[in-house]
C-alpha cells in the first residue's frame, strides 16, 4: 500500500466529514494521522474589534559586526527581509546594536583603535548606507554607553544622519543592557586590555543610566537636532522595571520610544535552574504567554506616558543560543506564538536578534548564501498572518487538558481572516472550527519530523535554498465547510495557518453588515 493510500484508509477509519481537511502534506502529517486525535474547538466573535497591529511591528536586530558580512550577500537578505514584510505593512525596522554597540567607536581622526574597540569607519559607514538603500529598511542605531562619551556618540549620530538615506534613521537607543553592566565582566571577557580600566564606569545605576541619558540625549539634539531618542535598552524589563519609572521621572529629553530586551531562558543558565532552556521548556507557556504577562507593567507605565514600549532583541535563548534547543523546530513553534502574545500584550515592535554564525540566528549568511534555521520558519509563518489592516480577533480554544493548543486570528481588509493553529503538545488535535466563513478555506502547513528537529523543516510543502527563493511544489489544502463547519487536523508539535473570508466583513453604524 502506498503512503497516500494509507493516509486515505485512515482518514476514512475516523469518519470525517466534508468539512474536514482531507490533505495530509509532509510526513510529519501523515505519520500524526495514525494517531488518536484530541477533539477541541476553536470559534471567533467576528464583531469583537481586538488591537490593531502595529505598524512595522516585526523586524530582526543584529550587531555592528554583523553588517559587513550581509553587506556581501545583500540580494539574499532582501529576499529573506521580504519574507518577513507583511503585504501592507510599514517599512521594515532593522536595529543595529547590541553586545557590539559599547565596543563601537566612530573617530576617523583616532589614530590607533584599541583592541576592545570596534571601529565605525568610512568604509564600514559605506557599506552598511548601501545596504540600508538596498533594502529600504528603517534603522535603529544602539549608542555607546559604556566605552565612549555623549560627545563621540553624538558624532556618530551625526555622521549616520549625513550618510544613510533621508529619513531612513528611526532613532538612536542609548545603551545596551546597562541594568546588568559588571566592570568586572568586561575586565574578565577582555583580560584586562590595556586602557580598558580607565574607561569603564565602576557601575551604572537607574539613577545614574538617567543622568547618562539626559547627557546623550542633549548633546544629540546639537548635532542631529532632528533625531529621536530611545532607551533604556533593559535586559531585564521585568525585575528591573523601576529603571523606566527613573527615566519617566527624570529629564528625558527626545525619548520617543521605552525599549527593552528579553529571552526566555539563557545558555548561561545551569541545568536544573528555571533559566535553562530545553525543547520541552521552550514549548510551554511560561516561554509564550509567561513572558509576555511579566511584561506588562513595563508596557503599561510607558503607555502611560504616552509612549510606544518596543523589544529591540527577542529571542528564544540568550548567550548565543542552546544547541539543540535554539536551532531546533521548537523555535519556529514558539515564535508566532510568543509574538501574538506580545501583541496581545501591548508590546509595539519587536526585533528578533540575529546573531551571526549563533546557534539563536534565524538565519546565517555564508560566502555560499542562505543558511534557514527553524526560526526562520516561524518568523515566516507569522508574517503571513499579517496584511493590511491587520487586526487581532478574539479567540477562544476549548480543548481537553491533555492538549497544548494555541490559536491565533487575524482579520485584515477584504474580510479575510487567517488563523493559526498551533499544536504544541504530543497529541494531535481534531479541531471544529466555529467560524462564520463562507466559501472555502486554505491551509498551509508547518511540518518537521518532529520538535527537536534542527532540518527538514517545510512551510506550505515548501524550503528556503541558499539563494532565499522557495523550493519544491507549494501544499495547500483545501477545506469544504461541512454541516458543522471547517474541520482541521493538526498534528503534533506543528501548525496550521487557515485562511478564509468572512460571512459578515464589517460593521456599520453598530449593524453587522454582509458583504
Amino acid at each position: 500500500m502506498t503512503a497516500a493510500a494509507a493516509v486515505v484508509v485512515v482518514v476514512i477509519a475516523l469518519g470525517l466529514q466534508p468539512g474536514t481537511d482531507h490533505d495530509a502534506s509532509g510526513s510529519q502529517a501523515s505519520g500524526a494521522l495514525s494517531q488518536p486525535l484530541l477533539p477541541a474547538t476553536v470559534s471567533i466573535d467576528p464583531a469583537a474589534r481586538g488591537r490593531a497591529v502595529p505598524s512595522s511591528f516585526l523586524g530582526i536586530s543584529t550587531e555592528y559586526w554583523t553588517l559587513p558580512f550581509w553587506e556581501q550577500q545583500v540580494r539574499v537578505l532582501e529576499r529573506v527581509l521580504a519574507l518577513l514584510h507583511a503585504s501592507g505593512d510599514g517599512p521594515f525596522v532593522l536595529r543595529i546594536g547590541g553586545d557590539s554597540a559599547d565596543h563601537a567607536f566612530w573617530e576617523p581622526s583616532r589614530r590607533e583603535t584599541p583592541e576592545w574597540a570596534f571601529e565605525l569607519d568610512p568604509a564600514w559607514l559605506s557599506q552598511t548606507r548601501t545596504l540600508v538603500a538596498e533594502t529600504r529598511a528603517r534603522v535603529i542605531l544602539d549608542l555607546n554607553l559604556v566605552t565612549a562619551t555623549p560627545r563621540i556618540a553624538a558624532l556618530w549620530a551625526e555622521a549616520a544622519e549625513a550618510a544613510f538615506p533621508r529619513g531612513s534613521i528611526l532613532g538612536f537607543e542609548i545603551g545596551n543592557e546597562p541594568d546588568i553592566y559588571s566592570r568586572d565582566g568586561w575586565l574578565t571577557a577582555l583580560k584586562d586590555a590595556a586602557g580598558l580600566k580607565q574607561v569603564l564606569p565602576a557601575q551604572i545605576s537607574a539613577a545614574g543610566y538617567a543622568h547618562d541619558f539626559a547627557a546623550y540625549a542633549r548633546v544629540i539634539s546639537r548635532f542631529a537636532p532632528a533625531a529621536h531618542v530611545f532607551g533604556p535598552a533593559l535586559a531585564n524589563p521585568v525585575i528591573h522595571a523601576d529603571w523606566v519609572s527613573v527615566l519617566l521621572h527624570g529629564p528625558h529629553p527626545g525619548l520617543a520610544m521605552i525599549t527593552a530586551h528579553r529571552y526566555p531562558y539563557s545558555e548561561c543558565a545551569f541545568p536544573g535552574t528555571p533559566a535553562f532552556a530545553t525543547v520541552d521548556r521552550l514549548l510551554s507557556e511560561h516561554a509564550t504567554a509567561g513572558m509576555a504577562r511579566a511584561l506588562r507593567p513595563a508596557i503599561e507605565l510607558a503607555h502611560r506616558y504616552g509612549l510606544p514600549f518596543h523589544l529591540t532583541e527577542l529571542n528564544s535563548v540568550t548567550c548565543g543560543g542552546r544547541p539543540g534547543v535554539s536551532n531546533s523546530f521548537a523555535t519556529a513553534l514558539w515564535a508566532p506564538d510568543a509574538l501574538f502574545e506580545l501583541l496581545q500584550a501591548g508590546v509595539d515592535g519587536v526585533n528578533i536578534h540575529v546573531r551571526e554564525h549563533a546557534i539563536n540566528a534565524a538565519f546565517v549568511l555564508t560566502p555560499d548564501g542562505l543558511m534557514a534555521h527553524p526560526l526562520l520558519y516561524g518568523l515566516i509563518t507569522f508574517a503571513r498572518m499579517l496584511g493590511p489592516q491587520a487586526r487581532l480577533m478574539a479567540t477562544h480554544v476549548h480543548a481537553p487538558a491533555l492538549a497544548h493548543l494555541k490559536a491565533w486570528g487575524v482579520r485584515v481588509s477584504g474580510g479575510i481572516v487567517h488563523l493559526l493553529l498551533i499544536d504544541k503538545g504530543t497529541a494531535g488535535v481534531r479541531v471544529a472550527l466555529r467560524v462564520p466563513a463562507r466559501g472555502v478555506a486554505t491551509v498551509e502547513r508547518l511540518l518537521a519530523p518532529s520538535a527537536g528537529s534542527h532540518s527538514d523543516v517545510t512551510l506550505a510543502g515548501q524550503y528556503l535554498d541558499r539563494q532565499g527563493r522557495w523550493r519544491g511544489e507549494p501544499v495547500r489544502a483545501t477545506l469544504v465547510a461541512g454541516r458543522h463547519g471547517f474541520v482541521v487536523i493538526v498534528p503534533r508539535q506543528t501548525a496550521a495557518l487557515v485562511t478564509l473570508r468572512l460571512r459578515t466583513a464589517s460593521v456599520s453604524h453598530g449593524r453587522r453588515r454582509s458583504i
